[in-house]
């Protein structure tokens, strides 16, 4: 009997999240919000695409504390062995909460994927690189754009191996994901 009211009050919460995510990607709704008090990790086995931009700037998490962060954005990317993890605090104490494809032969599509990172390791190769370009002149992705006089780097395409990121915040304009695999548990492994 509670099962039939869970679905119930989820149905139309779930309904009224698409709409609003739709309308954020489109840009017609606007996105501000905190981020959480802690940091996330996402990897992929492999990533390519176009369209780079990378700022310095700064989040806030709910808690008001500032954390410097660089924002990446990317226009357009192809995802292989996509995984996103973060240690969350419950009743029963920690546990792992694990999104991912669970075929990692398969690549995932992203379109204006924005990352705020606090360090990103990966093996990568990079065509038309500009450093020190103007942030403020950086064009595409979903993170904000840097001030006008700040430091930005521009990459017109890019491919990169074993990436993996410390993160507090990740926004896709456009997530496709074949195969979506979410777990939540004590002996689920973090993505790294």
């Amino acid at each position: 009997m509670r099962w039939k009211r869970f679905w119930l009050m989820l149905a139309p919460s779930l309904a009224a999240l698409a709409v609003l995510a739709a309308g954020m990607a489109q840009g017609a709704v606007p996105a501000s919000f905190a981020v959480s008090g802690r940091q996330m990790k996402v990897s992929a086995t492999t990533l390519s695409g176009r369209g780079v931009g990378i700022v310095p700037g700064v989040v806030r998490s709910i808690d008001g504390r500032p954390h410097v962060v660089l924002h990446l954005s990317l226009r357009t990317a192809r995802v292989y062995g996509l995984c996103q993890s973060a240690e969350v605090d419950t009743p029963l104490g920690p546990f792992t909460v694990r999104l991912g494809a669970r075929d990692r032969e398969k690549p995932s599509q992203v379109g204006r994927l924005g990352i705020s990172a606090t360090s990103l390791n990966a093996d990568v190769d990079l065509g038309s690189v500009v450093l020190n370009r103007d942030a403020g002149m950086l064009g595409g992705g979903n993170v904000p754009e840097g001030e006008r006089g700040d430091y930005g780097v521009e990459v017109l395409t890019f491919s990169a191996r074993n990436v993996a990121a410390d993160a507090w915040m990740v926004m896709g304009g456009s997530f496709l994901v074949d195969g979506l695999s979410v777990e939540i548990g004590r002996d689920v492994r973090p993505c790294f």
